[in-house]
């Protein structure tokens, strides 16, 4: 149960198992939000430069002779573009591929780190260890997964400026390489790192030193993450759930939070 809920969400389960209440009770009863952080995938939908970008290659819309209707839809897209993650082998050759994610580690407690009000809507911006005071919150050593929001979903709908398209170049904020060190070796319950922008690296980067550590330690990233409303720092739930590519270095993805209305009383 640890690793499916963070401690308040683990206390009003708890609660209403005692009641002999099955989990689907708890979680239809209204007592919780079930918030959507992910981008449709259509023609609109932001692909890394070099990716597939989504396209319906064959569509069947149509009434059959007994007047009944019939749709059907054959797609092709890149693995890394809209809401996705990014498994540990995108950048290391014996990384866990999407396929091979385990699920406790992608239903997961969510923490929430927003530093829109630091970044201020600026493209050079890069998140280093002093901007956040030299503390996280670590879901108190349990396993979870961390999401920095930089404010960046409000620009998803004009690709030039969310990408910062300039002379072939991206320009976007994004992590620094000693946040990103800092994850690995001081909060090792972490799982995974997401962000509201196309790359954990700031758009500038050409190494991808970012991409390099965290996956290198066996963490996965989420990128585009889409934040159309507030969602607390913590006490929620995330669910993960990629399109399973038994092979792929990356998957699009459902990512949803699910998040209690009311904290408890004692916590």
């Amino acid at each position: 149960m640890s690793y499916l809920t963070s401690v308040s969400l683990c206390f009003l389960l708890c609660t209403y198992i005692l009641a002999d209440k099955s989990l689907n009770e708890v979680l239809i009863n209204g007592d919780y939000d079930f918030i959507d952080l992910t981008y449709p995938f259509d023609n609109q939908t932001i692909y890394w430069p070099d990716s597939q970008e989504f396209q319906f290659t064959k569509k069947t819309a149509m009434f059959q002779r007994d007047g009944s209707w019939y749709a059907s839809n054959d797609f092709t897209a890149g693995e890394h573009g809209g809401t996705h993650i990014d498994a540990p082998y995108h950048f290391l050759v014996d990384g866990l591929q999407v396929g091979q994610i385990p699920l406790n580690k992608l239903i997961i407690p969510l923490i929430i780190v927003d530093i829109a009000s630091k970044v201020n809507d600026d493209p050079n911006f890069v998140l280093y260890k002093h901007h956040m005071d030299y503390m996280l919150n670590d879901n108190m050593g349990k396993p979870c997964l961390i999401i920095f929001k930089f404010g960046w979903s409000k620009f998803f709908w004009d690709k030039k400026k969310y990408l910062g398209i300039n002379n072939d170049q991206l320009n976007f904020p994004g992590l620094s390489a000693e946040v990103a060190e800092w994850i690995v070796s001081s909060y090792k319950n972490v799982v995974g790192v997401g962000v509201d922008v196309a790359s954990v690296d700031p758009g500038s980067s050409t190494d991808f030193p970012v991409h390099k550590i965290l996956l290198g330690a066996g963490l996965y990233n989420i990128e585009n993450v889409y934040f159309q409303r507030h969602i607390p720092d913590h006490g929620c739930t995330a669910l993960v759930m990629p399109m399973k590519i038994a092979k792929g270095t990356g998957a699009p993805l459902r990512l949803v939070a699910i998040c209690p209305k009311h904290k408890p009383e004692y916590f």
